[in-house]
This record gives C-alpha cells, structure tokens and sequence, in this order.
C-alpha cells in the first residue's frame, strides 16, 4: 500500500531583527530531520522565508545575516513618504538569491504584502522574489512603500502578520512562528517604542483565529526586550529560535504526526 508523504509547511512572521529567531528555529527543524516543503513569510519573515526557499542551509543564511553590510540595510532619505528606504537590502539579496523568481525556488513560496490601493493582503507566489521581499519588508511610517504592477505595497504584517492561510490548501502539516507575539513589555521610554509598541499590538489580533488552524505554534519567549531594529544581538535572538523548537513540550507529537 502507498502512502502519500505528509507535506509540511511553516509560517514565518514579521520582527524586525527578531527575525534572527526564524533561523534558529528552521535550524531546530533541520537537526531533527524535518522536511519543510512549503514556506510562507511577512517582513523580516519573507527574508528568511525567500532564503530559505532558495536553497540555501540555515548556517549559510546566519552567516550572511551576521555580515554588517547585509543586515545594516536601512539608508535614511527625506521623510516625504518614508524615513528610510531598504536599497541596501535589495542590493544584497539580488547578490545572494541568483535566480530571482517563485518558480526558481527548490520550496513552494508564500510573500505576504499588503496593498495600499485596495486595502487587501496579497500572498505572492509568482513573479519576482526580491520585489515581493522587499515590500513585505517595508514597515510604514519607517520604509517607504514599494511600487509592483503599478500599485504601491507596505508590510504584510499590517494585515496578516503570520501568514497561514496561503499553506492550508498546499499542506497536511503546519508550523506557525510568531516572533512578535505580545508578552508584557516592562519599558516604554519614547516615542519610538510606543511606536513599535502600538503596531505590535495592532497586528496580533488578526493572528489570534489563524493560529487555531496550524498543528504547532512557536511562539519565543524572551524576544520582546529587543528593538526591532536593534541588530547587535543575533547571536541571542538566534540561540532563543533554536531552544524555543528545542523544547516545546508539543514537539514529540509533531515529530510523531509527520512520522504516522
């Protein structure tokens, strides 16, 4: 009798440099020999989610990470629509990602942007990677839109955060990593981290139902005393990923239903 392989997916959320925890936790899934065939991501999410599905191992992703060059992405421009714009990090990924569309990619591929036009969350799976990235990656108020098709888009996450949706009809497993999950902050000290603050807040909601429908939910704990965009501790960040897999007391039973 055959039996058909279970296909495994993961939803990679938006973080800023909180992301760093996505490469932790794939590397996790890697060591336990988990087969993750589908990926979907927003923000910071769609970063690691893009250089994943291109083949590349998650300790060739960190080092790259880990690169100033690579992770000091933001140049500020004037503020007409926008504080800073992410040249420096289309640069990079056009170096590392050598062939640029979701048809080229060795996993199935989910980007989720939001379109300032229609109001709506699109969930990119064709077309150009590094585009869809890159508006994915851009948090109004701090990046400036992205202009795609002649539409302007902003960060998944103001509309789908964690974007699981687009893995229900592809996959029989799915995984769920919510690295802006709202654990009680103990320091507001400016106007930058009300910001942050008040978008994470906003963002979480909508999540909450999504993540009824996925069979593990990783949610880092420990994340929320790092700025978003704070990039001297991925060492850290990385190393809370990982154990956050590591010990999951639904793990077993993960490992058990894509084994049956």
């Amino acid at each position: 009798m055959f039996f058909r392989k279970k296909v495994v997916g993961i939803a990679l959320s938006g973080g800023g440099s909180r992301g760093v925890a996505h490469l932790g936790v794939l590397k996790a899934f890697e060591e336990l020999g988990v087969n993750i065939q589908v990926v979907s991501g927003t923000s910071a999410g769609s970063i690691a989610a893009a250089l994943y599905a291109s083949g590349l191992s998650t300790d060739e992703i960190y080092k790259m990470m880990k690169d100033k060059k690579f992770i000091d992405y933001a140049k500020i421009i004037l503020p007409v629509d926008g504080l800073m714009n992410l040249d420096n990090l289309r640069k990079n990924l056009n170096e590392i990602i050598k062939k640029k569309d979701f048809s080229d990619m060795s996993k199935k591929l989910y980007i989720a942007l939001t379109n300032l036009y229609t109001g709506e969350i699109e969930y990119r799976s064709s077309g150009n990677v590094i585009d869809a990235v890159i508006a994915s990656s851009s948090i109004p108020i701090l990046f400036s839109p992205v202009e795609i098709d002649g539409q302007k888009y902003v960060d998944g996450g103001v509309l789908d955060n964690l974007p699981i949706k687009p893995l229900l009809k592809d996959c029989d497993i799915i995984i769920a990593v919510d690295v802006m999950s709202t654990e009680t902050v103990t320091k507001i000290e400016n106007l930058h981290d009300i910001a942050v603050r008040t978008f994470q807040l906003s963002i979480s909601s909508p999540t909450r139902e999504m993540k009824r429908k996925c069979n593990l939910l990783v949610e880092p704990h420990g994340l929320n005393e790092y700025n978003i965009l704070d990039v001297s501790h991925f060492d850290h960040i990385y190393k809370i990923g990982y154990y956050s897999v590591m010990s999951h007391p639904k793990l077993p039973k993960l490992l058990a239903k894509i084994k049956k």
